[in-house]
């Protein structure tokens, strides 16, 4: 009659304590604090002349930017992410958001929307968001935001202008929440710039 092996008892033990051990060292989910900008403090403002509708796109934006996560430019021209924090959308949405809230205040449009709202609108205003970041490589820590809008004007039969826009706003202290003040403070002087070129253009 044949007997199955035993494991000795104490290499049973011993084995079950490795596994425990293994466990306990596992990383744990990542958390992370979420960040909005402050609602825009713009206040009324000329309308743009003969335009009474706005769809704003959100624009496009390389892999880094489009995600949620707070770039941070460094020294060497090295680009990481905020440790521990996260916007609460991704950068394009988190801007266009914005100057849609700056656009409102203004009241420069009599009707304003998004790309989802499928709105006939008589100016598209759209492009490439290259910069949405926290410049440290300074002594003072900044904000940067670079913008090449792309203007479309449907009554003029989808007529486009063009232009970069960059905007910097330094931090008060080298926090996220400052971070998060003074991009809200940045995208509103945006905002304020791209109004008075749409002016302008037309």
């Amino acid at each position: 009659m044949k007997h199955k092996a035993r494991l000795p008892a104490r290499l049973v033990t011993l084995l079950a304590l490795t596994l425990v051990g293994a466990c306990s060292v596992l990383p744990e989910p990542n958390r992370y604090e979420l960040y909005r900008l402050p609602p825009s403090s713009l206040n009324e403002q000329a309308a743009v002349a003969g335009a009474t509708s706005l769809e704003i796109r959100a624009p496009r934006a390389d892999d880094l930017t489009s995600s949620n996560r707070v770039v941070v430019l460094r020294e060497g021209q090295r680009l990481s992410a905020w440790s521990g924090i996260r916007w609460s959308a991704p950068a394009p949405e988190l801007w266009r958001d914005q100057v849609l809230d700056a656009f409102h205040n203004t009241g420069a449009f009599h009707t304003l929307g998004i790309r989802d709202d499928n709105l006939s609108a008589d100016l598209t205003l759209s492009g490439h968001l290259r910069a949405f970041l926290v410049d440290q490589t300074g002594a003072t820590p900044r904000t940067v935001i670079r913008f090449d809008a792309q203007l479309v004007d449907r009554r003029q039969d989808g007529a486009r202008s063009t232009r970069r826009f960059t905007v910097s706003e330094p931090l008060a202290e080298n926090t996220p929440t400052a971070a998060a003040r003074a991009m809200g403070t940045a995208t509103d002087r945006m905002a304020e710039q791209l109004l008075d070129w749409m002016a302008t253009e037309r």
